[in-house]
């Protein structure tokens, strides 16, 4: 287990602990509510606040463990639900419910002490730790002038190569230290598929299980058939595009970081809702929790969700009731709305649905179906968005998208106090590029500066294509005098990319300008302020970043 995993399940069980502490304190609260409503069976109010306390009770009793007890809680919950129809109960029913519901507190408390809970997540988390983080690539080929090419510019992508000019050399060194892909020549000195034969012997010797990509001056079908019977994963043609390359690795080893999906949770249980907000975020999602219901249009303002977890009942206003305040606001049509309850009245879950919702799970659930639902929700939302913010070559937010996230970064930063910086990058003599080489070519420029930006940069910020060969960066709690030094980092290792066309390789260069909000906190403005330093890194000479001036 993971010190990551290990670390989740010691939250989880401090969270189960809290819920066993808490338990008597429930048990009270319902105590109390049976008694205000054996004293007025007719005041609605005192029905409703039983019903919600029993319903949480089913819930996160099933969730921390306690399968029986929460069963139990579910069973109460339902013989209540006729009076809300009207029914009436006599004395003796009344008398009857009440003393079963009391011997139900105590046995709840004696079992509670006596046996521990066994928390859902343990098992999942056993089948999701971490995977080595490694980025290691084995460049094998005895072309000592391209590999060594290849190596400069992979490198530049942030991954960790290692040339073998040996083909020899190969079964060794993976018996030595496992890399991540394996980027093979198809032939060498040895024969005309020599590469792939010894991959193919690898492999009978149980000593590979890992990608392999193939390389050849060659497309002919008879190499690529013998690259498919070795096993390959992938083959390219020399001269190797290296972005395609980079795009092509990071399906394979999967080191695209975690979809980090933000998911808002409004429950008025505040261990349950931490539970499953831990687990969500040892799957990699942003979390944020909301107890108070009154503030969620504030809430969303800020967090800027893409999925909205709610609790059928709550204490100020039901969950129904928030899904369709939440749906009268047009800019939260599509936001995708789960409800999570231990609600298994159909009717109720209708309602739910014909309230907005897009899905109905019920409580308690395991935290791997948890993560799968929610996962494939917000990320048919986040593919929805991306067809309309997104831009359609470098699958950058577009113009319009790019400045309302610097608009909605800007109101985060001045509430929190925080630093945020912004740059503005133009590719250098990018006209020429086109002119020479054809759009296809400069197409193919910026994406790889786009797939550079992305890679290099934090998952934090933002970055979005301005329009033709301009991008825009948005750098949150980043002062400028950092965004510099980083987006110098990226302009360096830009320039050292090998650019393909079939009049020759050749190498591009970016100039950017930086400001942050210390000059303005008008988005416009501040607009205007980079975009007059990026006019000031052109005119001294191309190739450099300028912040900003006053």
């Amino acid at each position: 287990m993971t010190e990551k995993n290990d670390s989740l399940q010691e939250k989880l069980r401090a969270l189960e602990n809290l819920f066993l502490e808490k338990l008597p304190l429930k048990m009270q609260e319902m105590e109390e509510a049976l008694a205000h409503f054996l004293a007025k069976p007719e005041d609605k109010e005192a029905l409703t606040i039983l019903h919600r306390l029993l319903h949480t009770m089913a819930g996160s009793a099933g969730t921390f463990g306690f399968a029986e007890m929460g069963l139990q809680a579910r069973e109460f919950e339902i013989r209540l639900k006729p009076l809300f129809a009207e029914e009436i109960w006599s004395l003796a029913d009344l008398d009857t419910y009440a003393a079963e519901l009391r011997e139900y507190f105590v046995t709840a408390l004696l079992n509670a002490k006596s046996k521990g809970a066994t928390v859902q997540a343990v098992d999942y988390l056993e089948k999701n730790s971490d995977k080595d983080a490694s980025r290691l690539i084995y460049l094998v080929d005895d072309d000592n002038e391209i590999t060594q090419s290849i190596l400069v510019q992979l490198e530049q992508f942030g991954y960790e190569v290692v040339l073998i000019d040996q083909l020899k050399s190969l079964a060794v060194s993976i018996a030595t230290r496992r890399p991540d892909i394996v980027v093979i020549e198809l032939g060498s000195e040895d024969g005309k598929t020599a590469g792939a034969e010894e991959i193919a012997r690898i492999k009978r010797l149980g000593r590979l299980s890992i990608p392999t990509i193939f390389v050849s001056q060659s497309s002919s079908f008879e190499n690529r058939l013998q690259a498919v019977r070795a096993g390959g994963d992938g083959y390219f043609t020399k001269p190797v595009d290296i972005v395609a390359l980079s795009e092509r690795i990071d399906a394979l080893v999967g080191r695209e970081e975690p979809k980090g999906y933000r998911v808002l949770i409004i429950d008025d249980d505040v261990v349950t809702a931490e539970y499953y907000s831990a687990v969500l975020r040892n799957a990699g999602m942003s979390v944020r929790l909301l107890n108070d219901p009154s503030q969620i249009l504030g809430v969303m303002t800020d967090f800027r969700p893409e999925l909205l977890l709610l609790d059928v009942y709550m204490p100020l206003c039901s969950g129904v009731e928030l899904s369709k305040m939440i749906r009268q606001d047009n800019s939260y049509l599509d936001i995708p709305i789960v409800f999570l309850s231990s609600e298994n009245d159909m009717g109720k879950q209708l309602d739910a649905v014909q309230a907005g919702a897009d899905d109905f799970l019920t409580k308690p659930i395991t935290p791997e179906f948890l993560v799968s639902a929610l996962s494939s929700r917000a990320e048919r939302y986040r593919l929805l968005r991306a067809l309309i913010m997104r831009d359609g070559l470098t699958g950058l937010y577009n113009h319009t998208a790019i400045k309302e996230e610097l608009g909605a970064e800007i109101s985060i930063a001045s509430r929190n106090r925080a630093p945020l910086a912004l740059a503005m990058i133009d590719l250098d003599n990018f006209k020429h590029v086109n002119d020479t080489y054809g759009h296809p070519v400069g197409d193919q420029v910026l994406r790889t500066l786009s797939r550079l930006l992305r890679q290099r940069l934090r998952r934090s910020d933002i970055v979005g294509r301005y329009g033709g060969e301009e991008f825009v960066i948005i750098f949150p709690g980043t002062s400028a005098i950092v965004a510099r030094r980083v987006l110098d980092q990226i302009r360096i290792a830009f320039g050292k990319i090998d650019q393909h066309a079939e009049q020759g390789d050749f190498a591009v260069t970016f100039s950017a300008g930086v400001a942050d909000l210390e000059l303005t906190t008008d988005a416009d403005e501040l607009f205007d302020v980079v975009d007059a330093a990026l006019y000031r890194a052109k005119q001294g000479g191309r190739n450099q970043i300028e912040l900003a001036k006053v």
